[in-house]
């Protein structure tokens, strides 16, 4: 393994430019992709800029509402959580509800 596996990230997650490169690829709008995730804009904001590490479920949610693959988002989501909680930084913190289901 390399070592940059285990270094906290100092940085946007990686996982936040997966998902913003999945959401274009979707061709949805980010009010759009909020809603139908379930989350509130400025929360899925957050997750695609780096800034907050989302939950596990909210990956398959978002896999589902993009037409991509789950497994694939849900490992590299799993590959960044061990590298997340090997060090200090972020933690996993569950999305506001937007108030629509």
């Amino acid at each position: 393994m390399s070592e940059t596996r285990n270094r906290p990230l100092t940085g946007p997650t990686h996982i936040g430019v997966v998902l913003e490169r999945v959401r274009r690829q979707a061709g949805l709008q980010h009010e759009t992709l909020a809603h139908r995730t379930g989350v509130g804009a400025e929360y899925l904001a957050g997750v695609l800029s780096g800034a907050a590490f989302p939950p596990r479920r909210f990956i398959l949610r978002y896999a589902r509402t993009c037409g991509a693959d789950p497994q694939v988002l849900l490992r590299v989501w799993e590959d960044e959580h061990e590298r997340l909680s090997t060090g200090p930084g972020q933690e996993s913190a569950e999305p506001p509800s937007s108030g629509s289901a």
